[in-house]
């Protein structure tokens, strides 16, 4: 009987072994599955993390290209209205300065007129005066005299028969002209020469 039990306990051990065996070998491979699902995890979430850095770097690019275009756009629009601001200044400083211009001829006119010698210098004295302040804001006079006729800035009156100056050239100023800058504001009246000697030859 005693040797039945010894039997008994025996296999009994052996049975415990052969299952502790197993589950050993079936926890191992448990293991190392989930192991391996683990590493299979990481791979993926490293890509995932790869791909989201990158659309952040895309956005960050895109963004970077609209906050320049923006800034371009900007420039650009800052630029044309100083443009269209300083246009309008001239334009408008322009129309100021021709309407100041026309007493200067107001004042030459007086001084033909005028009979009294004091009172034609106090009109000569103011007329330098306004002359020069109209200097002062920019304003210049179309020299002209002796050089060639050129209709963009004077306004011919009329030919005189002249050996002073050569053929088609400005030999006598009615009336000055006069520039702001580049803009002329009065174009100067002139005489154009010819010469005497050709308009002979033609008759």
């Amino acid at each position: 009987m005693q040797e039945d039990s010894y039997k008994k306990n025996k296999q009994q051990e052996k049975t415990e072994q052969m299952n502790n065996n197993r589950n050993f070998y079936y926890n191992k491979k448990d293991r190392q599955a989930h192991e391996e699902e683990g590493f299979e995890d990481i791979d993926s979430r490293e890509e995932e993390r790869e791909e989201e850095i990158e659309a952040l770097r895309r956005e960050l690019e895109e963004e970077k290209q609209r906050h320049l275009r923006t800034r371009a756009d900007f420039e650009n629009f800052r630029k044309r209205m100083e443009r269209e601001a300083e246009s309008k200044r001239i334009h408008a400083k322009k129309e100021i300065l021709q309407d100041l211009l026309t007493f200067l001829d107001y004042f030459d006119q007086a001084k033909k007129q005028v009979k009294d010698s004091a009172a034609a210098e106090g009109i000569e004295i103011m007329a330098r005066q306004f002359y020069d302040l109209l200097c002062r804001h920019g304003v210049r006079p179309v020299e002209c005299l002796g050089q060639p006729f050129d209709p963009e800035e004077q306004e011919g009156l009329g030919y005189l028969e002249t050996g002073e100056y050569g053929e088609g050239c400005v030999c006598e100023e009615i009336s000055p002209g006069y520039k702001f800058g580049n803009i002329l504001l009065k174009p100067a009246r002139v005489m154009v020469a010819r010469n005497p000697e050709q308009d002979s030859d033609h008759k």
